[in-house]
């Protein structure tokens, strides 16, 4: 990839004559970023104007122009004094550091983008990019954008909330068995059908400190049954919770990045590990 380190500039430089064509400033500044999104919103709003192949290829290429451009700005910005440059990940250039053990891709983002509207933006995107690497999380103002992973092995990176209604109904509809979702301090995952669900959250990454969602209505602490598509479980009966309590909790792990954030949100009990 180090040929396309090259080739990233280039395609950055395409960017900001396409932007410029229509009105818009792109100087590889970090606030250029609102025009990233203005430009990516216009192809939203048009989406009904690109079908079949062609119309798809015409979405991923705009998606890859202004993905390379926000890349070429998060280096410029910071990214390239920690040591991030471009990867392949898969066939897809990404941002990767050192090691390879923290990344971004802001091409899927800016395709998300185009694909999800507002609720997906750039904006967002580089503001976790730059907490993360800065190791300051804010607490308002951005969501988690979680990789979600089921049990059949269907991996996808940085999924927003409206994406996780999907994998809450694999679980319930019995088509999985169960589904993580990985953030950056830990991860949530939960396995149930219908309307009976287990779900658990541990932070810290290393299993640390591991939560039991409960229902708040139930107090039996016993053994029950639960039977699932996939198998016979014995969970506690006050660890059983709803489809609405599940959606609600993963709308909470969603919207809050800190773990007392989230906990002050939803019935809880701390496992012992």
């Amino acid at each position: 990839m180090e040929k396309f380190n090259e080739t990233a500039k280039s395609i950055a430089e395409n960017a900001v004559r396409y932007a410029a064509d229509s009105g818009l400033d792109l100087d590889y500044t970090r606030e250029t970023v609102e025009n990233v999104d203005a430009f990516l919103q216009a192809f939203h709003e048009n989406l009904d104007k690109y079908q079949g192949d062609e119309g798809a290829k015409t979405l991923w290429n705009a998606a890859v122009l202004f993905g390379v451009y926000t890349g070429e700005m998060l280096l410029r910005c910071g990214l390239a004094e920690k040591g991030f440059a471009w990867a392949e990940d898969d066939g897809l250039p990404i941002l990767t550091a050192p090691g390879g053990k923290t990344s971004a891709s802001p091409i899927s983002k800016a395709h998300k983008r185009i694909l999800n509207g507002p609720e997906d933006s750039m904006q967002s995107f580089v503001d976790v990019v730059f907490s993360f690497v800065n190791g300051q999380w804010p607490k308002t103002g951005v969501l988690r954008v979680p990789d979600a992973e089921t049990a059949s092995g269907e991996k996808t990176e940085r999924i927003v909330l409206k994406e996780a209604e999907h994998y809450i109904s694999l679980v319930a509809a019995g088509k999985e068995d169960f589904v993580i979702f990985t953030s950056h301090d830990g991860f949530f995952q939960f396995y149930g059908v219908g309307d009976r669900f287990v779900c658990e959250a541990w932070f810290n990454l290393n299993g640390r400190r591991a939560y039991a969602l409960i229902n708040p209505h139930c107090a039996n602490t016993e053994r029950v049954s639960l039977v699932t598509p996939f198998g016979r479980y014995t969970p506690r009966e006050r660890d059983i919770i709803s489809l609405k309590q599940l959606k609600a909790a993963v709308q909470a792990y969603f919207s809050n990045l800190e773990e007392a954030d989230f906990l002050a949100e939803v019935p809880h009990e701390e496992m012992e590990l």
